[in-house]
């Protein structure tokens, strides 16, 4: 009996033997890059190494042994700053052998001597081939390659099953030459055998870490998505605590994920209430993530989450086709900008077009440049002037104002006066490549055309997007944005008549969309939900308040002020409030927050028309705040734009299809699909026989009022930059609305370009280049035409005939 115990005794202990066996291996310097340890090669010690649950460091021989667990399936190493894997910075365990090792290559020269570097954030590329997607990937390889970028990391949705087979062949470590590494995002959980095995088949570990210069970066899993992953909430806490317990008290940690921990200040990750991490305690700089497709930079307390949209086409709330750039200092500490993907070498003088430019009150004449190339920002930009032959301006080097826009004054001879002068632009970009752009001007003509004239131009220092110059008391406000918390966020007053800036006020973070002024006051509201009350006049603030909004979705709405009242908000924050006092005098109790939306509220017959992007079109009623109907259904949820109105029925574009609907209660009355996408923040105009708007690729139509038919379409060419919902280039996208002045419908697109076209049909009768996308739909004030574009140029146009 006693020897049939000890062979059962023996046989579970190999039993539990294999189950989680040792694992060992040597981690070293593979100089001849063989894979092969041989003698000679440099050993690596205190190279931390993991098997998903337990953490060791290797010794003075390089050499580490593991005990292994009962869900282990990697080895992985911490990479070490310095060096770099060709993605071989995990072994599979296969349950052949016992030993796995690492060889290394040293990756020194993108690492300052401080140990400050730089890296490239994206997420959200969402592919399913890589059929056209060479461009961006390519924007992304060159500029690492420019700008000495330490690594490329990619915080997930790569997306389902056969984009998680391709991705890897368009963006790796070897043909990006760069360290790239990649998270899993809720749509990379795919049917198999659990939800990341295809993810883990493809890129390996779902957490792991890695070192860069004196930071420690951490890669943890999204908690869940579509189809139920194999790893736990456990399992990644266990591991995370060994992890952080071997990383020298004080060192700054990142953590990347497909999403934002909490909304709140203390980033604490666990299992329940005994068992969790304070990462603020473990000196974490920032949080990492992408998720909602869109640009929002914040300070969560001590830490800066940073969400990063898609670089290949517009996000879902209409930001940017770009990928963020972020520079770290020794101390951890970090500055991100973002850099927009497709464009190559542009560059345009925005302040000369139609032969003509605009004159300062002193007889200069404004320099105005808009440059920008995917993958190395420009350096230095000049200009320099001719007439008759001669040099009349040598190259003068122009101040830059923004990530596109560079402007200067030109002081021409007297002599020049009635002449034509040409000028010449020239950016040197950081790579060492040059572009020029060359243009021609009557200087002081004799007469003005009857066309539009630049009266004056005026860059604000900050990108200009959806919020549209208002003109108000002989002011023109505008507000702009700050993707990367540089304090660039504000809300500006400039003279209609000169340009001059009057005064500015700083936000706490992005306004993206339009503002107001009634009675007197500027009011606005930031992506963080702060609504601002500002005396126009002197640019003091009256009052702000934090409104009740989610921490995510960012706010992209407007808002619209009547009558001493400010409709603004999303959700249960949408509401009505006292202009005075910033009091609510109602709040929305009918429909919840969604995804961002780009409409502002309209207040019309008593309604106010709002809506949540996928959820929604709401109307409530404008005293009590009752939700009196909802559209929910039948493409209407997709909305972008504010509708436009004549008498009591709404003109909505939405997805595919306009919607003419009734304005008090709801319903439908017609509904034209149309060939063409509409998911733009384009608001109709509708004349006595026309309906106009924007499009996602078409430029701008014109239907028919009474058969809804295309009359005519005004084709623009590809966009700079994209931000429609998941358009990719090129599309020919306007997210402006149209604006009818004296006789012509005048517009800005994404190409860069103001055009004016003849509403009878659509043919082009004017145009002014800007060189810079635009994103705000322009205004008048009955005698000037004003615009903006994302360079953060603010323009005013005159005619000599009547508006």
């Amino acid at each position: 009996m006693e020897k049939k115990k000890l062979i059962l005794l023996l046989l579970s202990c190999a039993v539990i033997t294999e189950a989680h066996a040792a694992y060992q291996g040597r981690v070293y310097v593979d100089s001849n890059r063989n894979g092969i340890y041989d003698k000679g090669e440099k050993v690596l010690k205190d190279i931390r190494v993991s098997d998903g649950l337990n953490v060791v460091k290797t010794n003075a021989e390089g050499l580490y042994t593991l005990p292994g667990h009962e869900r282990e399936r990697f080895i992985i190493i911490t990479t070490p700053s310095g060096y770099r894997t060709d993605n071989q910075y995990y072994r599979r365990i296969n349950g052949t052998g016992q030993t796995y090792d690492f060889g290394l290559q040293t990756w020194k020269g993108r690492i300052r001597p401080d140990g400050s570097h730089k890296f490239i954030h994206i997420s959200d590329t969402e592919i399913f081939n890589t059929e056209n997607q060479e461009d961006w990937a390519n924007n992304v390889r060159d500029y690492a390659a420019n700008e000495n970028i330490a690594f490329i990391i990619h915080t997930g949705d790569i997306c389902y099953e056969n984009g998680l087979k391709n991705h890897i062949h368009l963006m790796n470590t070897s043909n990006m030459d760069c360290p790239m590494f990649y998270c899993i995002g809720n749509h990379d959980l795919v049917k198999g055998k659990y939800g990341e095995e295809v993810f883990e088949n493809v890129y390996g570990p779902v957490y792991y870490s890695f070192d860069f210069g004196n930071v420690h970066y951490v890669v943890t899993p999204m908690a869940g998505g579509d189809h139920q992953p194999g790893y736990t909430k456990e399992d990644v806490y266990r591991w995370l605590k060994n992890d952080l317990a071997q990383v020298p008290a004080g060192k700054p940690i990142m953590v990347f994920n497909h999403d934002l921990l909490t909304s709140g200040n203390e980033f604490v990750f666990g299992i329940d209430g005994n068992e969790q991490i304070n990462l603020n305690e473990h000196n974490l700089k920032a949080w990492l993530y992408g998720h909602w497709h869109n640009h929002f930079v914040r300070k969560q307390g001590e830490v800066l989450t940073i969400s990063t949209a898609t670089l290949d086409k517009g996000g879902i709330d209409h930001s940017t086709s770009a990928f963020r750039v972020v520079d770290v200092d020794r101390k951890g500490d970090i500055r991100t900008s973002l850099r927009y993907t497709y464009i190559n070498k542009s560059i345009e003088i925005a302040s000369i077009a139609n032969e003509a430019c605009a004159m300062t009150a002193d007889g200069k004449v404004p320099v105005s440049v808009n440059t920008y190339n995917a993958v190395a920002p420009a350096v230095r930009v000049t200009y320099s002037c001719a007439v008759d032959g001669k040099i009349v301006q040598p190259e003068t080097q122009l101040t830059q104002n923004t990530d596109w826009n560079w402007s200067g004054k030109a002081n021409l001879p007297a002599d020049c006066k009635g002449k034509r002068v040409f000028i010449t632009a020239k950016a040197l970009f950081d790579n060492g490549e040059i572009t020029v752009s060359c243009s021609s001007f009557l200087y002081q003509p004799e007469e003005i055309g009857e066309t539009p004239q630049l009266a004056w131009i005026r860059n604000v220092n900050a990108n200009l997007y959806f919020s549209s110059p208002v003109v108000a008391g002989g002011n023109v406000y505008v507000a702009s944005l700050d993707e990367d918390l540089k304090g660039e966020g504000a809300i500006f007053a400039l003279d209609a008549k000169t340009g001059e800036l009057q005064w500015k006020y700083p936000v706490r973070n992005s306004i993206k969309n339009t503002i107001a002024v009634d009675e007197g006051t500027v009011f606005a509201q930031d992506a963080e939900g702060y609504l601002y009350a500002i005396d126009a006049q002197t640019g003091k603030l009256k009052w702000d308040i934090k409104m009740n909004v989610a921490g995510l979705p960012v706010l992209v709405d407007g808002l619209t002020a009547a009558n001493g009242i400010v409709y603004v908000g999303s959700g249960k924050a949408f509401g009505a409030y006292n202009g005075k006092t910033g009091e609510a005098v109602w709040l929305n109790k009918g429909w919840p927050q969604g995804e961002a939306t780009t409409s502002t509220p309209l207040l019309i017959n008593g309604v106010v028309v709002s809506g949540a992007n996928w959820r929604g079109f709401y109307g409530n009623d404008a005293q009590t705040g009752e939700l009196l109907w909802k559209l929910d259904k039948d493409g209407i949820t997709d909305r972008g734009a504010t509708p436009a109105y004549v008498g009591n029925l709404l003109y909505v574009a939405s997805r595919q299809s306009l919607f003419i609907i009734d304005s008090r209660s709801g319903k439908v009355v017609v509904r034209k699909e149309l060939p063409f996408n509409v998911q733009v923040n384009s608001t109709p105009l509708v004349t006595d026989n026309l309906i106009m708007f924007g499009t996602q690729t078409d430029g701008l139509v014109a239907l028919d009022r009474e058969t809804f038919e295309v009359k005519w379409k005004a084709q623009t060419s590809p966009a700079l930059v994209y931000t429609a919902p998941y358009s990719r280039h090129p599309a020919a996208t306007i997210e402006t609305s149209p604006l009818f002045v004296g006789g012509t419908v005048y517009f800005g697109a994404s190409d860069g370009i103001i055009y004016g076209v003849n509403p009878e049909n659509g043919q082009t009768v004017w145009k002014h280049k800007t060189g810079a996308p635009l994103f705000s739909t322009l205004a008048t004030d009955g005698r000037m035409i004003f615009a903006t574009d994302f360079g953060g140029n603010v323009y005013a146009f005159r005619c000599n005939g009547s508006l």
